[in-house]
């Protein structure tokens, strides 16, 4: 079952980023909209559990094609706070790659990382090219947290997600997250 399952999530996955980058993807889509219209007034952490479930259909995925000629989108602000947010929950976990934290703690992180997305689903307003594009990069964000969710031990959700937060500014415009990440040394062998 665990075979047919992953078949079937990377079948998916595949499908999913296939049509990330494609405009004709997108051209049935309203132009603009904003995440708040994919729910009812829900709880956040609520909301991120089910969007975490949603997510699970890209779980696998651990590159994301970026054609060499993208123009980078401009972010809406609360893209760019959600995004922060999440790039703090996963310094944290970059820690849990080393061996330096407990199951506590990472589940902690993994939760900073739902509530990110959350934040992020609520908040947004992006043309429909973009956000099928950061659909697939929070999908592999909360596929990661709730892998680290059901094992707080295992590490290994932990690469993708910092692939998948690394895609983020290959695809939007957004100075102050590129330059806060150029500061950042992750080199603590």
């Amino acid at each position: 079952m665990k075979t047919q399952t992953t078949l079937a999530v990377a079948v998916a996955a595949a499908i999913g980023l296939g049509l990330a980058l494609s405009p004709s993807a997108v051209q049935a889509q309203d132009s603009t909209h904003s995440h708040a219209q994919h729910q009812q007034a829900k709880p956040a952490a609520a909301d991120a559990h089910k969007h975490a479930a949603h997510a699970d259909h890209h779980a696998d995925t651990a590159v994301m094609t970026i054609p060499a000629d993208h123009v980078k989108w401009e972010p809406d602000a609360p893209l760019m706070e959600g995004m922060r947010r999440m790039r703090d929950a996963m310094a944290g976990l970059h820690h849990h790659e080393m061996g330096h934290l407990d199951e506590a703690q990472v589940d902690q992180l993994a939760t900073q990382v739902d509530e990110a997305a959350a934040y992020m689903f609520a908040n947004c307003t992006l043309d429909a090219e973009p956000d099928v594009a950061l659909h697939a990069v929070l999908a592999r964000l909360m596929a990661g947290a709730e892998a680290l969710h059901g094992d707080p031990a295992d590490p290994s959700p932990v690469a993708d997600m910092t692939a998948a937060l690394a895609d983020y500014p290959k695809l939007f415009d957004d100075p102050g997250f590129a330059e806060a990440d150029e500061g950042t040394d992750h080199d603590d062998a």
